[in-house]
């Protein structure tokens, strides 16, 4: 007789919390679904520029990591409209936030793909890639606090596959399979590619936070530490 199917109760709690973190993971390297998973902008018109304008205004203010706190009123001023016409389009600072950090994401990946468009081997797309994520978070130190170093405002429902920046570690998961001859949907190429991004933001951290440390130079850096862990995941060492 076949063997009964465990109910939820009979699993262990180690074992439901990995099949669900597998579950995001194949969330995450899959992204949405093609069906209705691309919103329909609405058409571009005197309030979609003063939008614009308002999340560039926040972005001009955020740029430097020592400014004060940003505050709606402030970034109506930089526009130069009044704080009402701020509300209009975002109910809250946190929602202006997080669109400020969208935006900065898109131009994050936009700068990598750039990069990794200069080769055609996939191992050195990884390398580029990584080179380009810390370059942009040194010459953007306050946008790279905003999208990285603090928490970001995001609704709790959100899921992991709509996270802000989600498109970017998409991109380095899939180079990262390419390069150690995984598929994306596969454990190693994910594991993988979130320690790769884990030991890149400590090098812009610690860039950042100790400027005067005698670093080694950044592109030689950031070489040694992704090769050192794509080595790991072609030989098995990193599951």
């Amino acid at each position: 007789m076949p063997a009964k199917q465990m109910t939820a109760e009979q699993r262990s709690v180690p074992q439901m919390a990995a099949e669900q973190r597998s579950a995001r993971q194949r969330a995450i390297a899959l992204g949405p679904a093609e069906k209705g998973s691309a919103r329909q902008r609405n058409p571009r018109g005197q309030g979609e520029r003063l939008r614009d304008d308002i999340i560039e205004a926040a972005s001009r203010l955020l740029a430097d990591p020592a400014a004060p706190p940003l505050t709606l009123r402030a970034v109506a001023r930089e526009v130069g409209v009044a704080a009402t016409s701020v509300y209009l389009h975002f109910a809250d600072l946190e929602s202006l936030v997080l669109a400020v950090a969208e935006r900065r994401f898109g131009e994050l990946v936009r700068l990598q793909d750039e990069m990794r468009d200069g080769s055609s081997d996939p191992c050195q797309q990884v390398r580029a890639g990584c080179l380009a994520y810390c370059e942009f978070g040194l010459e953007h130190q306050g946008h790279y606090q905003v999208m990285f170093a603090n928490p970001l405002p995001m609704p709790a429902d959100m899921p992991p596959e709509q996270f802000p920046g989600i498109v970017a570690f998409r991109r380095l998961i899939d180079s990262v399979a390419r390069c150690i001859g995984a598929e994306p949907t596969d454990e190693p190429a994910f594991f993988t590619a979130q320690l790769i991004w884990q030991q890149l933001h400590g090098i812009v951290s610690l860039r950042i936070s100790r400027p005067r440390f005698p670093w080694p130079p950044l592109a030689e850096t950031v070489t040694e530490a992704v090769d050192r862990l794509l080595a790991g995941a072609r030989s098995g060492t990193v599951r």
